[in-house]
């Protein structure tokens, strides 16, 4: 079974439109806060310490998508719980499940790389393989 790792917070009132929903690019920057967590629970510190060890620099996102159920205000708590989906080659997709209490409000879809700066032209990064490392930490 993957490794999944589960993200809380509480929703604020400036997390809200004035409908006093949610509003939706929130809950893109609240999977990219859950990935990063994910990758802590998965033994990165930080992408300081993997660019010393590696030459890694971080995990770029290649793709996102997300598919809204059901709506959230503030102060709810909520959850996301964050897998990996699917490895292919050097990109990976991380599966996020935003939920409060049993109901699902949204799920949702990164596709991203471990990428590093591309030797050639250090304003590009290149994609490289997911270490041996970090794949055993998703078995």
């Amino acid at each position: 079974m993957p490794r999944s790792h589960t993200y809380r917070f509480r929703i604020e009132f400036g997390d809200c439109d004035p409908a006093q929903i949610v509003f939706y690019p929130n809950y893109f920057k609240w999977m990219d806060i859950a990935a990063l967590h994910f990758f802590n629970a998965c033994g990165i510190e930080s992408w300081r310490q993997t660019k010393t060890a590696q030459g890694i620099i971080g995990a770029p996102l290649l793709a996102a998508s997300a598919r809204f159920v059901s709506s959230a205000t503030y102060p709810e708590s909520i959850e996301i719980d964050t897998s990996v989906m699917e490895v292919r080659g050097k990109s990976f997709v991380l599966r996020h499940v935003i939920r409060r209490g049993e109901m699902v409000l949204v799920e949702g879809e990164e596709t991203r790389i471990f990428a590093i700066e591309d030797p050639v032209d250090p304003k590009r990064v290149k994609a490289v393989a997911i270490p041996d490392e970090i794949l055993a930490q998703w078995a």
